[in-house]
C-alpha cells in the first residue's frame, strides 16, 4: 500500500537520561531532539554566518565592485586640488617670456598714458582698442626705432597672443597712437609706423622686476615689483609705487650713476593675471596693485 505524501508528525514529551524534559518530533522516521544546547548551537551558527557575511564578504565584494571607481575618484580629487592651489613656476620660464615680457612700457617710448593706466594704483581688467594698439606697437619697438613696419599677419598673431582679440580694428589708417603715427598699405598688407618724438627719454626711470610667478588651473599670476624713480636733483630720486606719483615709498641716491637699485623688496607689488587661451597661450586679463 502506497504511503501518503504528507505524514502526520508525532510529538512527544520525554524525559532524557539527565532528567531534563525535552520535546521530540518524529519526522520521516527520524527523531530531532530540540533541547536547549541544540537551539543555542543553531542560534550561534546563524549569528556567526551573519557576522562573517556582513563584515568580510560584503566589504570585499563592494571593494572589488568599485575598485576602478575608487581610483577615478582619487584622480579627480588630485586634479581638483591642482586646479585650486597656486603652483610656483620659475622666473626663467618660457611662459613669462611670452606674457609679461611682451608688455613694454619703457618711459623712453613716451607712453605715459599707458604707464599711468597700468600703474595708476587701481585695478585694470580691461583695455580699450587704442590701448591694446599702443602696447602692440610698444612690443615691436623694443629698440626704440624711429620707423619700423609690421605685417598684417604678425599684427593679428600678436593681438591674439597678448589680448585674445581676433577682431581688433587694424584698418585705422593715418591714426596716431600716442607717440606713433600708423599708416596701412592694404595692397601689401603692411603697417608702417613712425615714432613722432623719437629719443625723448626723461630723466626719470622705472624698475619692473618679477618677484615670483604661479599658476592655478588655467590662470597665470605674475607678482611684479614696480618703482617709479623721479629725479629731484643731481643723483637724488624719489621712489613712487605708482606712475601717477601719489604713493611715495622712499628716496634713492644713485651714487655711481648706474641706476642699479637693489632693494626691490621695498617696491610696490602688482599682480598680473593671464588666462590660458588657444595653443596653451596666456593672454592678459588684469593688473592689480597688492
Amino acid at each position: 500500500m502506497q504511503e501518503p505524501l504528507l505524514k502526520d508528525e508525532e510529538e512527544k514529551l520525554v524525559v532524557t537520561p539527565n532528567n531534563k524534559l525535552t520535546i521530540t518530533k518524529k519526522f520521516k522516521g527520524k527523531k530531532i531532539n530540540w533541547n536547549k544546547d541544540t537551539i543555542i548551537t543553531i542560534i550561534l551558527a546563524i549569528f556567526i554566518l551573519w557576522f562573517f557575511g556582513k563584515n568580510v564578504i560584503q566589504p570585499y565584494y563592494i571593494g572589488f565592485k568599485y575598485f576602478d571607481l575608487r581610483y577615478e575618484d582619487t584622480e579627480n580629487i588630485n586634479e581638483e586640488e591642482n586646479n585650486t592651489k597656486e603652483q610656483a613656476i620659475s622666473n626663467d620660464s618660457a611662459i613669462l617670456l611670452n606674457t609679461y615680457n611682451r608688455f613694454n612700457v619703457d618711459n623712453c617710448l613716451n607712453s605715459s598714458y599707458i604707464l599711468n593706466r597700468l600703474y595708476g594704483n587701481t585695478v585694470i581688467n580691461n583695455l580699450s582698442t587704442d590701448e591694446q594698439m599702443q602696447l602692440i606697437l610698444n612690443n615691436y619697438n623694443v629698440l626704440n626705432q624711429d620707423t619700423f613696419t609690421i605685417t598684417l599677419t604678425d599684427f593679428k598673431d600678436l593681438s591674439i597672443k597678448l589680448f585674445n582679440n581676433e577682431n581688433i580694428d587694424i584698418y585705422l589708417i593715418d591714426k596716431a597712437y600716442e607717440n606713433y603715427q600708423v599708416t596701412y598699405d592694404s595692397t601689401n598688407e603692411l603697417f608702417t609706423i613712425n615714432t613722432i618724438n623719437p629719443n625723448t627719454c626723461t630723466t626719470d626711470f622705472l624698475i619692473r622686476k618679477i618677484d615670483h610667478a604661479t599658476t592655478k588651473g588655467d590662470e597665470l599670476y605674475i607678482y611684479e615689483k614696480f618703482g617709479y624713480f623721479k629725479l629731484i636733483d643731481n643723483n637724488n630720486y624719489e621712489i613712487y609705487g605708482d606712475a601717477l606719483l601719489t604713493n611715495l615709498i622712499g628716496n634713492y641716491i644713485d651714487i655711481d650713476g648706474t641706476k642699479n637699485y637693489l632693494e626691490t623688496e621695498n617696491l610696490k607689488t602688482y599682480k598680473w593675471t593671464f588666462k590660458k587661451g588657444n595653443n596653451d597661450n596666456y593672454y592678459f586679463v588684469s593688473i592689480t596693485p597688492e
